[in-house]
């Protein structure tokens, strides 16, 4: 070949680089533009976008797609678009999370709905081993726990820390979730990895009426978590007055230790809760 020809040859192989280099440039632009009209909620952009040929599944740096965003800010019409065009439902994120996972922790139940209808699943983890139930549980999202329940959802699953979407709703206070929860089967006595369960969860936090009903389903009063600390020690650390007189009458030891050899007397004691304190003396403490 000679100097010429090696040359235009040389030259033809860049213009052709190049061009695909500005035609990947070009769809990356096109693709970026369909994820932010998805997150402004702008249908007809996405309509526009969608009729020229954009991928409907098309991600971001962070493996987002427009279904997802669509569903974690309550675009309904704009969810209903997409899966028409063929959005796969069951993509994940760099974090393993799903559309699903998105609309449940947003709390919209139409488009949870819509989702599970179009074969979302129920029981899809992400890196955390979290799964919509729990984000649904943990925002006391009452109504799409019903319908993730209602199409299978594992209500007894753990995520990476041990967690079950019982521990979550005990925790923040969602009452009614726990209720429905518990007629479902949900198992009061499971343990995280520190081995705490969900009566210590509501008695940290003062949900008296949470931690009732755990306490008539069978929660065991008197569980140590890994540190040797009761459901008592945790209401007596945080002052709840109204919770620790319930365990008690419930039968929680008042003079177990912890492996620091604390109890719940002198836990109260070291916090400032005098009402505890007479509370627990009057039922043995020592």
């Amino acid at each position: 070949m000679s100097s010429l020809r090696k040359i235009l040859a040389v030259f033809i192989v860049c213009c052709v680089i190049g061009f695909l280099l500005r035609a990947v440039s070009v769809d990356a632009a096109v693709n970026d533009e369909l994820i932010e009209a998805a997150m402004e909620g702008n249908v007809n952009v996405v309509k526009n976008l969608l009729s020229n040929g954009v991928d409907v599944n098309t991600t971001d740096a962070s493996k987002r797609t427009a279904l997802m965003l669509a569903s974690f800010n309550g675009y309904s019409e704009m969810v209903n678009l997409l899966i028409t065009n063929g959005a796969d439902v069951n993509i994940k994120t760099v974090k393993n999370q799903t559309a699903l996972m998105a609309a449940s922790f947003g709390g919209h139940t139409d488009i949870v709905e819509t989702l599970l209808s179009a074969g979302a699943d129920a029981d899809s983890t992400d890196a955390l081993g979290g799964n919509a139930l729990m984000d649904a549980a943990y925002k006391g999202n009452l109504t799409i726990v019903k319908l993730l329940l209602a199409k299978g959802a594992k209500i007894n699953a753990r995520d990476s820390m041990g967690g079950t979407v019982l521990m979550d709703a005990s925790y923040e206070g969602h009452t009614k979730t726990v209720e429905v929860l518990l007629e479902n089967g949900a198992d009061v006595n499971m343990k995280n990895n520190k081995n705490q369960t969900a009566l210590m969860d509501a008695a940290v936090n003062g949900h008296t009426d949470i931690t009732r009903l755990l306490l008539d389903k069978g929660a065991d009063v008197n569980v140590q978590d890994d540190q040797g600390a009761t459901a008592l020690m945790d209401a007596a650390l945080k002052g709840h007055y109204d919770v620790a007189k319930l365990l008690i009458d419930s039968g929680a030891d008042v003079n177990t230790k912890s492996n620091n050899n604390e109890t719940a007397l002198s836990i109260a004691e070291a916090k400032g809760h005098p009402a505890i304190v007479n509370l627990l003396r009057q039922a043995g403490a020592r």
